[in-house]
């Protein structure tokens, strides 16, 4: 009981005069970002369209709103709302003004058009979700939560499951059908992302000692390792992401070191994985990779990469352009608002409104496939989307899929108004959540569910079918946990211990 304390200054930490001081720091670091986007964005600028700049300036300032409310204390939570808004930085504002191959395809006006549609929907969305998060909610009468201590040792256990499960795939492992597998990984998947979002967040507010940071750092780098050794480094990146945002928000400070390490690692991995992906997906010597294979696969990874830059390094010297499509892709992938383009410009003169289509398979995905052998796929939806616009045939999109993201679907199915049922729709679901999840302590089932949806704020190209399923899927599994492994605390027996001035100041102090 004595962890969960804090509880009893939460109702003063949460005042939005103590969050703002708390948040000082972060502001400060706000200003800062915003002023090294500026300066990218003028780097990377590439067109004199001055309706293309300022749609990428209007949806700029619908993305940084969020964030800035957040991190001034005006909005109350975890930033769940914000780092979704974030990343329409990425995928709609910066691909405007940096000659994406896709968007050039595009008329000035059509930029403009769809940078409105962004922000508007940006905007609404924010109204909505700060009407939840500018004030602090009363104390809920309980909550169910880990013990601190058994809670470090579940989420520690998790993180080793998790890279023993990379081995086992990577491996080649299998002992489990598919139905069976499909529903272990996706268990392991929302496990991990709770145990590094928690680990990183108490490792950032000091609460472990240093043995237990050493293991908890190892065990990440391990799970990043095993992960990235499958040649897809998007789980690595996502898991990185996740690490150091909860890091942040416990530390307040940027991990600005680690950063850069990891990033430059990513980044060289990246150059190389063509060639890797050649050689063991689609090539003669496509084999499984076992733990102790992992140096050398390393190695020969690095090679190729190393290769590739000093390719890139002499067609450079030698007066040839060094982008090459690879690199151009790992700049451009991100985008997502080509994809909304299309959708306005096709939407209604040539193809039809969906009218609902890509939502009505969501009460499909809830059943689990080792029940329902014949279960559509998670991303159903989108290659619904692909095929009606003509981006792929049905048999294509059993090797290749592309992203929507949810604006961009909700859109082609029922235009503008669809963009602000879902600018509602969300403002309101993640404002409900991190106002749900205020009071309670990062180790209860409130909180980590707000973490849940934070791993999927970040996953800008799903759509609506492949977000319900992950979500639904996750939390699925926390209500057992919440039910096996958790108790049931109550504000008032917390109230009620401990009420010196002693006790009252150490909980303020691990708080602040």
């Amino acid at each position: 009981m004595n962890s969960h304390l804090t509880l009893v200054l939460q109702s003063l930490l949460n005042h939005p005069i103590v969050v703002r001081q708390q948040r000082r720091q972060l502001l400060q670091a706000f200003w800062i970002i915003v002023t090294v986007l500026f300066l990218f964005e003028l780097y990377t600028l590439q067109t004199r369209s001055l309706a293309s700049i300022a749609g990428a300036i209007l949806i700029a300032i619908a993305a940084l709103v969020p964030a800035y409310l957040w991190c001034s204390g005006k909005a109350l939570g975890l930033p769940i709302f914000p780092l979704f808004a974030l990343t329409y930085l990425w995928t709609h504002a910066i691909p405007l003004v940096s000659n994406h191959p896709k968007v050039i395809l595009y008329s000035p006006q059509e930029h403009l058009f769809a940078s409105v549609t962004v922000a508007g929907f940006l905007g609404l969305a924010t109204l909505i979700w700060f009407n939840f998060v500018k004030t602090s909610p009363p104390l809920p009468p309980a909550y169910r939560a880990f013990n601190e201590q058994s809670g470090n040792k579940f989420f520690l256990s998790v993180l080793a499951a998790g890279v023993l499960f990379n081995m086992y795939s990577l491996g080649g492992w299998f002992f489990l059908d598919g139905g069976l597998f499909s529903l272990i990984r996706s268990a392991i998947l929302g496990l991990n992302v709770l145990a590094v979002f928690t680990l990183s967040f108490n490792a950032g507010v000091g609460k472990y000692s240093k043995r237990m940071n050493r293991l908890f750092f190892a065990l990440l780098a391990l799970y990043m390792m095993t992960s990235a050794a499958s040649l897809l480094l998007v789980g690595a990146t996502s898991i990185f992401l996740i690490a150091t945002v909860a890091f942040i928000l416990g530390s307040r400070r940027m991990p600005v070191l680690p950063i850069i390490i990891v990033v430059i690692c990513l980044s060289l991995l990246h150059y190389g994985k063509a060639e890797m992906r050649a050689k063991y997906w689609f090539g003669s010597q496509n084999r499984f990779v076992q733990p102790w294979e992992y140096p050398g696969w390393y190695a020969e990874w690095v090679g190729y990469s190393l290769e590739y830059y000093k390719n890139q390094r002499a067609s450079s010297q030698s007066g040839a352009s060094p982008q090459s499509e690879e690199r151009a892709s790992f700049l451009q992938r991100s985008s997502v608002i080509h994809i909304l383009l299309l959708a306005q410009r096709k939407t209604p003169t040539t193809v039809p409104y969906l009218q609902g289509k890509t939502y009505m398979i969501l009460p499909q995905l809830i059943v689990p496939r080792f029940l329902n052998p014949n279960k559509i796929r998670s991303h159903e939806g989108t290659y619904i989307l692909n095929i009606h616009y003509d981006l792929q045939t049905r048999e294509a999109t059993f090797t290749t899929t592309i992203g929507w993201g949810l604006l961009a679907e909700s859109y082609a199915n029922f235009g503008l108004l669809g963009c602000a049922g879902l600018a509602i729709f969300l403002g309101a679901f993640y404002g409900k959540a991190t106002s749900w999840s205020l009071h309670t302590p990062l180790i209860s089932s409130r909180s980590l569910f707000s973490v849940l949806l934070m791993s999927c704020a970040f996953q800008t190209e799903w759509s609506a079918g492949v977000y319900f399923a992950a979500l639904f899927q996750a939390t699925m599994v926390l209500v057992v946990i919440n039910f096996v492994f958790m108790k049931v605390y109550k504000i008032k027996d917390c109230l009620d211990i401990k009420r010196d001035n002693k006790s009252l100041n150490h909980s303020s102090q691990e708080w602040s």
